[in-house]
């Protein structure tokens, strides 16, 4: 992925730029290129280098929400997991010596080989046996470290299913089947990951504590909103805050502790009643953000400033229903073709986070097609303004895109083509809308992961074109009226 243009981002740019009236055509190009320069800003080859480099016998590392300056005294072992881990380890060995290390990768991953680590496969989404060695490897690695050497854990999206080892005395069946309950429960993330921690040998600061009393390093490609070391790739190198009472309590929240296997309760309480003197323990470890979705939305507001576009970073924190936050969107929008705010046109209003998809439908699509559609449906007919968003990875949901794009034209060009876009919304099939119209945004794996971007750009309207889609008003009304019956 380094050095990436838009066109070699994208393998359907040609098309997406004729797909469009010759007035939206620069604004396509724009959204695009700025989409990319979003996404080579998180390469996590380039991220490393950039953040790690050694002056004499120092490593020193600046990060986005730290910094560190170690002494460098003995052996180098590094340990790399998930989805950017390659690159992210052919980085480290170019600036340091490293002495012992592994790459743990989801099994088919392609890409450039360190030469000086083993590389292993591993189960994603849903650990596996592969799981539990790369595990016991890493752990491996970890306890091989003594007090002057340092431990450097590379940690990106997907590292919670390729290492995952249970704690002692239970198995990844038992693992699994909590999970599992959880899952159907209807509890929250976290509260998943206050149980998941506790039965695991590796999550939760246990793969720092096997390294002891080693200095661990950990350098993490963020891929949860807001950064919360702890809960990325289930914060193996991080404090875990949470406690056996805490699992208790969750599992007996939703009715779960006496459905959850007998071993898994045992274990539990041998944790409660040990737990006291584990409290006050110390890890000698430093967790620093090399990259995440405020890189990448930083990245896309200079692009877009560089192609003359006054911008607006609205947040990193999107959260919500998709289609609900097309709405507000296109509401930006007219605001700003009509009055002037939040900011003047040319505008770029950039965004960054995760929306999510109710499915009602048995469609094939993604939330960040899903978005891109409920905008079009919304913004048909205004001229001059377009919508794109990108899961970063290159992936959203169970489609081959990476998301989508649509202009004010979008819809017109789909009834033309006998398609109707809100039959497609309702079904949550927003992929086939998009493949059909070739509007979907086909990247192929990034390599990256830091969530999703989404870029809507609105320029000055021609005297040719007075609309701002108030004239589809009444569609905005029976859309509201299928939402409610979906």
């Amino acid at each position: 992925m380094e050095g990436k243009s838009a066109g070699k981002l994208f393998s359907n740019h040609k098309e997406i730029l004729a797909n469009s009236e010759k007035s939206e055509r620069r604004l396509r190009e724009d959204a695009l290129a700025i989409l990319a320069s979003a996404v080579k800003s998180v390469d996590p080859y380039g991220l490393v280098c950039n953040r790690v480099r050694v002056e004499g016998r120092k490593l020193k590392v600046s990060g986005e929400n730290a910094t560190a300056d170690v002494e460098l005294r003995g052996k180098v072992r590094v340990v790399a997991f998930g989805k950017a881990s390659l690159a992210m380890a052919r980085a480290i060995e170019e600036i340091l010596s490293v002495d012992e290390g592994i790459v743990v990768i989801p099994r088919g991953q392609r890409g450039s080989h360190p030469k000086n680590f083993e590389i292993l496969e591993a189960s994603h989404p849903v650990p596996d046996e592969s799981s539990v060695h790369a595990a016991e490897k890493a752990l491996e690695i970890a306890r091989n470290c003594e007090k002057n050497d340092i431990f450097i854990a590379l940690i990106s999206g997907g590292g919670s299913s390729l290492l995952a080892k249970p704690a002692e005395g239970l198995t990844l069946e038992d693992k699994k089947e909590v999970t599992e309950l959880l899952l159907r429960s209807g509890c929250t993330v976290s509260e998943l990951n206050v149980v998941r921690k506790k039965i695991s040998a590796v999550k939760g600061g246990k793969l720092a504590d096997a390294a002891m009393p080693a200095k661990t390093l950990a350098l993490i490609l963020s891929d949860v909103i807001g950064d919360p070391v702890d809960a990325i790739a289930s914060g193996p190198t991080a404090e875990d805050t949470s406690t056996f009472s805490d699992a208790k309590e969750v599992l007996e929240k939703y009715g779960l502790w006496e459905r959850v296997p007998e071993s898994v309760r045992n274990f539990i309480a041998r944790g409660l009643a040990e737990e006291e003197l584990r409290r006050h323990e110390k890890r000698n470890a430093q967790n620093i953000i090399i990259g995440n979705n405020l890189v990448a939305a930083r990245a896309a507001e200079e692009e877009a400033r560089a192609r003359g576009y006054n911008t607006l970073l609205l947040t990193t924190h999107l959260e919500g229903e998709s289609r609900e936050v097309a709405r507000v969107f296109v509401a930006i929008a007219r605001d700003i073709r009509r009055y002037g705010i939040p900011i003047e046109t040319p505008a770029a209003v950039i965004a960054g986070g995760e929306t999510t998809v109710t499915v009602t439908g048995d469609g094939k699509g993604g939330r960040n097609q899903e978005f891109v559609l409920s905008a079009a449906v919304r913004m048909d007919g205004m001229s001059k303004t377009v919508i794109a968003s990108i899961g970063t990875d290159g992936i959203d949901g169970m489609s081959e895109a990476a998301g989508a794009i649509a202009d004010g034209f979008t819809v017109k060009r789909a009834k033309e083509l006998g398609i109707d876009p809100e039959k497609f919304l309702q079904k949550n099939d927003s992929n086939s809308f998009f493949t059909a119209l070739n509007d979907a945004l086909l990247t192929g794996r990034t390599g990256t992961n830091v969530n999703d971007i989404m870029i809507m750009l609105v320029d000055t309207e021609s005297d040719n074109d007075q609309s701002d889609g108030s004239d589809n008003a009444g569609s905005d009304k029976d859309n509201a009226k299928s939402d409610k019956t979906e």
